[in-house]
């Protein structure tokens, strides 16, 4: 893996490249990882695999610690239980480049720079890793669809067909999480290398199982996935979802709009509270469960469709009978009450013509 300088969403950060090419085709591909470590490892394997629908029955390696795990005399190398289960899983042997002998893994080092030359000299700004990962497999397609002369003109990707019958089968990708047993704190989070993520409250003081891995966290309670977060690196950050403390908040609703749940809120259910229901946390509260049940996009049609019809009293409630298909039943109910309120202001001003002008004279004096 080498280290890859990326501004995602104007900040500057670090990535690491992991790189595979083929001995033969040079055959690259490449894909972005947030760190190097045995799980970001043992996930390039998984995705390269995938990619060339086979596996190669020799891998060869660079000394990095992610694969050695020690030294033992000049030359020998003890590997490390992560390529070891890599290795078992697949069924591929591994060997090592020697120390010292940088003409051993020159193909693979050139391989990196072309990769990373043509993939980042002329682009380096993403709105996210995910962003950045597609446009290096463009980039890599690209390079693996070019037809050498000094392959008889052939392109990588044509080498690979000719030797994809030679290759070990394809297996479903290997499961790369971490697992862990962690216990629910009382704020309703767990912790994974200093970071808080949140969980349902209703499991504070209970133990999750958790699998872990280079992007996302997957938690799980008695076989059932309670919930699912995307993996943040840093030191003391959390990711909440306000989904998560609905039992909390509805007994302290006054805690809602100063809470860290609704600060990292979806941004349109923040809208939704600041345009309708400031000072109306409970009837908000009642709206997220409802979210949790229709999903967000319906609220916004509801919403959107609501002020076409009744702009200046949006709830919970009418937010409901929208999204339960009762439009039809809310415009008559509304059309109805426009229509008494019509006919009473009629009967009103018919009211008021009979009134004496000496009442009325009296009424524009007691006004004055």
């Amino acid at each position: 893996m080498k280290e890859v300088k990326l501004f995602i969403k104007g900040k500057l950060k670090t990535f690491q490249m992991a790189v595979f090419t083929s001995a033969k085709g040079n055959y690259r591909f490449a894909k972005l990882f947030p760190k190097q470590d045995t799980s970001c490892f043992q996930e390039a394997h998984a995705a390269f695999f995938e990619n060339i629908k086979g596996v190669y029955h020799t891998v060869v390696y660079d000394n990095a610690k992610v694969m050695v795990k020690k030294f033992v005399g000049r030359s020998e190398k003890e590997p490390t239980e992560g390529l070891l289960k890599l290795s078992i899983y697949y069924c591929f042997k591994f060997r090592f480049c020697n120390t010292y002998r940088g003409n051993e893994k020159g193909h693979v080092e050139r391989s990196v720079e072309l990769v990373r030359r043509k993939a980042f000299s002329n682009k380096d700004c993403f709105d996210s890793m995910e962003e950045a990962n597609n446009y290096l497999y463009e980039v890599c397609k690209k390079l693996n669809n070019t037809k050498n002369h000094l392959k008889d003109n052939k392109s990588p990707a044509e080498i690979l067909e000719e030797e994809r019958p030679y290759l070990l089968p394809q297996l479903p990708p290997f499961d790369a999480a971490r697992c862990e047993d962690l216990r629910v704190d009382k704020y309703s989070t767990i912790v994974i290398d200093s970071c808080h993520y949140s969980v349902p409250d209703a499991y504070v003081g209970k133990i999750i199982f958790t699998k872990i891995y280079s992007h996302k966290i997957l938690c799980y309670y008695g076989n059932v996935k309670i919930t699912e977060h995307e993996r943040i690196y840093g030191f003391n950050e959390w990711s909440i979802k306000i989904e998560h403390y609905l039992n909390t908040l509805k007994k302290k609703p006054g805690a809602l709009p100063s809470s860290a749940a609704l600060n990292q809120a979806d941004p349109r259910l923040q809208q939704i509270y600041h345009t309708y229901y400031i000072t109306k946390e409970k009837e908000f509260i009642d709206l997220l469960q409802y979210v949790g049940i229709v999903g967000i996009q319906k609220i916004l049609d509801a919403i959107e469709k609501l002020r076409k019809i009744d702009p200046i009293d949006i709830t919970t409630d009418k937010i409901k009978i929208i999204c339960e298909r009762k439009v039809d039943e809310y415009i008559e109910n509304t059309k109805t009450n426009n229509e008494i309120e019509d006919k009473s202001k009629e009967m009103l001003l018919k009211f008021g013509s009979l009134m004496p002008k000496e009442a009325e004279n009296f009424k524009e004096e007691a006004v004055i």
